[in-house]
């Protein structure tokens, strides 16, 4: 679905829901947008204008780069690369072969498989040159095969864009530039305009074939995916939008659509639900959140420790894995549209990894589908209510599920439809809450995270996956449906730019030698500054509207992961420079792990792998109004009526409420369900839920 939110000055918002239109997205996003402004009492024919004129900012998230890639529609590209690397994109690394794989398969080979390259064997060349790791040419660039294998590509191959890739060119772009001028020549004398995109531009850091698949998807995809932004813009600009559409970046942070690195908002789908939780958190004063959004395809979870977003440097991305920052985000196949099936081999249950997706959707939905899924169990077993299924715009055929489930799951079980369902909802409970327990957190203490759940299916199954796990509070919010929405309101207009560096601090260096030391520290920050900076004014904001923030990337000697370290120094000119930025990094160490897992700073080693400077301009944020606290028992006109629900094993009598009539100091018990149109809460009977001044639910178990 394509969820739109509008939020105004006082916090109050609104959500609208529509189909996603791969094909085209401004028809998903404006049809979700008019249904949006129907809440808001606003005819979009007669009054769209007069809103969008108002409107002060319109953000947009969507999945054209990442359907780019998925159906292989992007530019022909072809790649110049270090001689003996043509094979760097087939290739790539053994651990692709098996990203977001689950255990069962990793361990078994023949489940593995390469991804198909988007640039062939045949659309790269060879060019011999070669920089060492201290960024000094030791091997010239041999401009002549440049040239030969430009014109090759441009030519005999007819590439609609190229991707320059030279080993070590982080350290020394000049080998890289020499070449992108040569190949606009070349373009020149060709007659032959294409995108042309260099590593040491679009991912200056370690790890070679990362940092190559970084640029061939923003030479393969960026551009195509561009085009469905301004489609967008148009749409906008018909209602009188007059200013730039924005879209999110895979950090955190929101850009104009012209911005030339794109291929950072390639995973920007689940990044609004972590920035929300962050406002969020600055708001409730919780610190560590553990972020879980259910959608149809996924189940997404990412935790904030100690108020810190969690940055992955290399995530992977349509089993590649790339150079690109992203909110550490790990994603399992697990949603409500996902398949239920009999493995042919042992007649046992299997969920997914596959899912119908909101197209064709549940059986229920008769679009095709015959393959049950997790939301035809839940409509099944009396949670979900056929009659506000997407607030009753969707019909749905309860029969058909029935049947479907009963020929292909429940009968070759052996077993009563309604306890064969239910089994299935246990079943994806438990993969969700290991893929919490057992991946995302291990190493962390439960007993001082805050589980907020979101996302259409969020609240359906968060006190499912929740368990009986000793986590501080469960909670989640009522417009959970478009939470992810709600955070792209809650970001600033934020870029970051990150560079590889290598040094240490060891405890044998004298103060001068320790400060001599970071100077490639210094650089390498006043030169992303620099770089940055020229970008925001060139965006047309004012130096007196930015901040910057420079970070490091610190570990002690000899571990394998380094973490984010904001420095406490502008600058390293000092001894005490040096001690303060050690002190901040033992600090941040201790408050993310343990105070055992600290070194003695006088015998430490410290290394510092890479640096980052992050520039921002503050923006309008929705306020999380605070209310006064009504009654605990709700009003009765938010009682529905009651409904039997499937729990247990036994048909119960739930309490079925509407939520947009609950307010905040109600409470309820379960066995309930609270119904809104764009997703529900179900409340087991070994639950209570308590709504706070901030219009948050908080879940908790009647027996604690």
């Amino acid at each position: 679905m394509t969820d739109v939110i509008i939020v105004d000055e006082e916090g109050h918002s609104v959500i609208g829901k529509a189909p996603t239109s791969p094909q085209d997205e401004s028809i998903g996003y404006m049809e979700s947008l008019e249904e949006a402004l129907e809440y808001m009492d606003i005819d979009p024919k007669r009054e769209g204008r007069e809103f969008g004129k108002q409107m002060e900012t319109a953000i947009y998230t969507g999945t054209s780069m990442l359907n780019t890639v998925i159906n292989m529609s992007g530019y022909k590209t072809g790649l110049l690369v270090t001689k003996g690397f043509e094979d760097i994109i087939v290739q790539g690394r053994g651990s692709q072969t098996f990203i977001g794989a689950q255990w069962s398969e990793i361990t078994h080979m023949q489940y593995r498989k390469h991804r198909i390259p988007l640039v062939p064997r045949e659309q790269a060349r060879g060019i011999t040159e070669r920089i060492d790791m201290f960024g000094q040419p030791v091997i010239p660039l041999y401009e002549h095969e440049v040239e030969q294998g430009a014109r090759e590509l441009l030519v005999d191959e007819e590439c609609e864009a190229i991707a320059i890739v030279f080993l070590m060119s982080y350290t020394n772009p000049q080998h890289e530039e020499r070449a992108a001028q040569i190949v606009r020549r070349v373009m020149q004398e060709v007659g032959r305009e294409v995108p042309l995109e260099i590593s040491s531009e679009v991912a200056p850091t370690t790890r070679e074939v990362s940092r190559a698949n970084a640029t061939v998807i923003q030479a393969y995809a960026s551009h195509a995916a561009r085009e469905q932004l301004f489609r967008i813009e148009e749409e906008l600009k018909k209602i009188d939008y007059s200013h730039s559409l924005k879209t999110v970046l895979g950090y955190g942070g929101i850009t104009n659509i012209r911005y030339p690195r794109l291929f950072e908002s390639a995973m920007s789908g689940p990044v609004g639900g972590l920035m929300g939780a962050k406002y969020l958190s600055s708001v409730i004063g919780e610190d560590n959140i553990v972020c879980s959004d259910v959608g149809g395809t996924s189940f997404d979870a990412g935790a904030i420790t100690a108020g810190v977003l969690p940055i992955d440097r290399e995530p992977g991305f349509q089993d590649m894995y790339v150079n690109v920052p992203m909110l550490g985000i790990r994603s399992i196949g697990a949603g409500t549209g996902t398949y239920i099936r009999l493995d042919p081999q042992t007649n046992r249950l299997k969920l997914g990894p596959d899912s119908a997706g909101g197209t064709p959707g549940p059986t229920f939905m008769e679009a095709g589908n015959t393959t049950p899924t997790i939301n035809d169990a839940n409509l099944l077993l009396g949670i979900l209510n056929e009659d506000n299924y997407l607030g009753g715009k969707v019909k749905v055929n309860k029969q058909v599920s029935y049947d479907l489930f009963k020929e292909k799951i429940a009968d070759p079980l052996g077993m009563d439809v309604y306890v064969a369902a239910e089994t299935c909802m246990d079943l994806l409970n438990v993969m969700m809450r290991e893929h919490l327990v057992r991946s995302l957190m291990v190493g962390h203490d439960l007993r001082d995270y805050v589980l907020l759940g979101y996302g259409g299916g969020g609240p359906l199954h968060l006190l499912g996956y929740a368990g009986d796990d000793p986590w501080k509070a469960v909670a989640t919010v009522p417009h959970a449906g478009a939470f992810s929405a709600w955070g792209g309101a809650c970001m600033d207009y934020s870029y970051r730019r990150h560079k590889s560096v290598a040094t240490m601090i060891t405890p044998d260096l004298d103060d001068a030698m320790k400060v001599g030391y970071l100077q490639p520290v210094n650089m390498a920050w006043e030169a992303l500054e620099e770089e940055l900076l020229a970008e925001l004014k060139e965006e047309g904001f004012t130096p007196d509207q930015i901040s910057t923030t420079r970070v490091v990337y610190m570990k002690y000697l000899g571990q394998l992961d380094d973490i984010e370290v904001e420095t406490p120094v502008q600058s390293i000119d000092s001894p005490d420079d040096v001690d303060r930025l050690i002190k901040a990094y033992e600090d941040r160490y201790t408050e993310m792990f343990t105070l055992v897992a600290k070194t003695d700073s006088d015998v430490a080693s410290y290394q510092i792998t890479e640096v980052c400077v992050i520039a921002k301009v503050a923006t309008v944020k929705p306020k999380l109004r605070k209310h006064e606290l009504a009654d605990k028992t709700p009003d009765s006109a938010a009682f529905k009526f009651k409904r039997p629900v499937f729990n247990g094993g036994k048909w119960h009598d739930a309490d079925i409420w509407r939520m947009e009539d609950l307010v905040p100091g109600n409470e309820i018990d379960g066995l309930a369900v609270i119904e809104a149109s764009n997703t529900t809460l179900y409340v087991p009977p070994e639950w209570h839920v308590r709504i706070d001044e901030h219009d948050i639910y908080w879940l908790e178990r009647k027996d604690r």
